[in-house]
């Protein structure tokens, strides 16, 4: 069995749970048993997974797994409330009176009809007390306990027929927020104790660890989740780390910068871990230069299958961006390189496809609104099935300052979309022949980006051959097979 180490997989995702999504879909494909283990507590997991084309049998939440979780809905109606109290029906939240006291509120799973997300019960002074958190599955998980002021002090977990599979105490810290002190699981004949989620992570995997029936490998998708947990187990199960992001603190000196936080105990641990993976050979000959007894593959997270697409040139959309709405993406340089675009393509369109922080995103909105780009440049809310959509566009932009393999530009690339970006580690060196299937442009120069645009968008037989040689590219290097091929020599599977 195949184990995928997440933090969670959620409605948005970043392209660490993308990369783990597409890898099980992978494995699946050829038969071959894994999943993605999430650690956080989530209520509405399974109301996610289809979204993302995940099955049951695909995902392993740390939760589900002690409260043995199984399906059922449940409605307002379904909570045997005594007959005399009145129900104040809401959209998404009902309230409960017995006489004039407020004795509950129940809330619904967003996007369902009346399905029980959560109750709330008031004493009689209309304090809170307690408040029941229902799965989307329709039991009900934990109840939390509420002190005088209000303070979360208590936690139980449930499985589906009631029974207290763990209970979490809170106490306040300094700034009176509550702060988890002690987890205690309840597995019937023994407890096990716990200082927080973390151990309690631990007891997780080395639970799964522990399988008879299968050896057992570790992937550790997002290193700040997977890897101080792995350093834990014993050494009797293959342990991994993907390296999905740009090492170095410093991105102009990756051989010699401190390393990111989360990643430095891997490394100071190589004995510990059976490989590292990235997505791009750059990062990994680098890694390997600085860590010479190291075992660092490349591999890549996308597996591209044969598929038509449509030309290029009848795509109705043109310019997109896909990725976190962030400062260290460079946006604001992309939409002045539309600007530019614009005075010679009046009617351009540039769409940006993602979330991020609010204030960013209205800082972007000020830009286009200064620049007077409303009409062409437009911030679109991110989507599950966004994959879909390549298609729909012609020219992929990127401006990032360091990436450690952006998983767009891979995806962009399968789909026919050219792709003009800036020249960093890592990436668009390993995915880009600069002036075949796309352009590599010097940090910065925003005219040089803006003038290789202007060249696909009015130049159809180039945007055309682009394209051909992005999807043939993508096929000769990411071609599904292939693909597996590289992780069947790595893992033996």
């Amino acid at each position: 069995m195949y184990y995928f180490i997440n933090e969670y997989l959620l409605p948005k995702n970043s392209s660490v749970e993308h990369a783990a999504m597409q890898r099980v879909q992978l494995f699946t494909h050829y038969r071959v048993p894994a999943k993605v283990v999430t650690k956080a507590y989530d209520r509405l997991l399974h109301q996610t997974m289809p979204d993302f084309g995940l099955t049951d049998s695909q995902v392993l939440n740390m939760f589900d797994y002690f409260q043995q979780a199984t399906p059922q809905v449940v409605h307002t109606e379904d909570l045997n409330l005594p007959c005399e109290y009145a129900i104040d029906v809401g959209a998404n939240v009902s309230q409960v009176f017995n006489g004039d006291d407020l004795v509950a509120k129940v809330g619904f799973i967003p996007g369902s009809i009346g399905q029980v997300f959560y109750q709330e019960h008031y004493d009689n002074q209309g304090n809170l007390m307690a408040t029941d958190l229902w799965d989307y599955r329709g039991f009900k998980s934990a109840t939390q306990y509420f002190g005088q002021n209000g303070e979360l002090i208590m936690e139980r977990d449930y499985t589906p027929q009631g029974q207290v599979v763990l209970e979490q105490y809170f106490v306040a810290d300094t700034q009176n927020q509550p702060l988890l002190s002690r987890v205690i699981l309840k597995t019937g004949s023994n407890d096990h104790f716990f200082a927080n989620l973390d151990e309690l992570f631990v007891f997780f995997l080395t639970q799964l660890s522990h399988d008879k029936v299968a050896s057992v490998t570790f992937i550790s998708d997002r290193p700040g989740t997977g890897i101080l947990p792995l350093l834990q187990l014993d050494s009797h199960v293959r342990k991994y780390v993907m390296v999905p992001i740009y090492h170095a603190l410093d991105i102009h000196d990756p051989l010699h910068a401190p390393l990111d936080g989360f990643l430095q105990p891997a490394f100071d641990n190589l004995q510990r871990f059976d490989g590292f993976i990235t997505t791009t050979s750059a990062q990994a000959q680098q890694l390997q230069q600085r860590y010479p007894t190291a075992k660092v593959t490349a591999i890549s997270p996308v597996a591209v299958s044969k598929q038509n697409v449509p030309p290029v040139q009848s795509r109705p959309r043109q310019l997109l961006y896909v990725g976190r709405l962030a400062a260290d993406r460079q946006l604001e340089q992309l939409i002045r390189v539309v600007a530019l675009v614009k005075a010679q393509l009046p009617t351009v369109q540039f769409d940006l496809r993602g979330f991020g922080d609010v204030d960013y995103c209205q800082t972007l909105t000020q830009l286009i609104q200064t620049l007077g780009l409303t009409e062409n440049v437009h911030l679109i809310d991110y989507r599950p099935d966004f994959a879909d959509q390549y298609e729909s566009y012609q020219v992929l932009l990127n401006a990032d300052l360091a990436n450690g393999g952006p998983l767009a530009m891979m995806e962009a690339l399968a789909h026919g979309l050219p792709v003009v970006s800036y020249r960093f580690n890592y990436g668009p060196q390993d995915f880009i022949e600069n002036g075949r299937n796309g352009w590599l442009i010097d940090p910065g120069d925003q005219l040089a980006m803006s003038q290789k645009i202007i060249g696909l968008l009015t130049q159809s037989h180039q945007l055309a051959a682009f394209s051909q040689a992005a999807m043939a590219s993508a096929q000769t290097k990411w071609g599904r097979l292939k693909v597996w091929h590289q992780w069947q020599q790595l893992l033996g599977c």
